[in-house]
């Protein structure tokens, strides 16, 4: 529902229950009215509650997945991103083709994460090319 509708039925609702208490005991007013802002009020809870439904279920194309969101950002984060670039290699080697990998030392990860700029990057396709070629 747009934002013009849903501001329709809260006005709707507003007025019929301004209405309703201002025809304070003149039920021939005063109930027609509140059936109204009853009426209103539960199609507008309805209506967003089947909005948020089906934002909740539709995959948000502005979100990339967080793998990639990780490599994508953690080459510029620094060691930190490189470090979380390397776990997330070990993760998924280890869930795909080598389940007994071995858990790396800290001398291991910094060997790697200190290696400069272009042979981290080329580490990382060696590695991603590797696991595509065994997946």
């Amino acid at each position: 529902m747009n934002r013009l509708a849903a501001g329709g039925l809260v006005a709707l609702v507003a007025g019929a229950t301004g209405v309703a208490i201002w025809a304070g005991p003149n039920v021939a007013v005063a109930a027609p009215a509140a059936g109204t802002a009853v009426v209103a009020a539960g199609l507008l809870f309805v209506v967003a509650a089947l909005d948020r439904a089906a934002v909740a279920t539709t995959p948000s194309a502005r979100e990339p997945p967080r793998d990639e969101y990780l490599f994508r950002f953690g080459f510029r984060s620094g060691r930190l991103g490189r470090e979380e670039i390397l776990a997330t290699l070990d993760r998924i080697e280890r869930s795909g083709p080598n389940p007994q990998l071995p858990g790396r030392t800290s001398k291991e990860i910094a060997s790697i994460v200190e290696l400069p700029r272009p042979e981290f990057r080329d580490y990382v396709r060696r590695r991603v090319d590797d696991l595509e070629g065994r997946s």
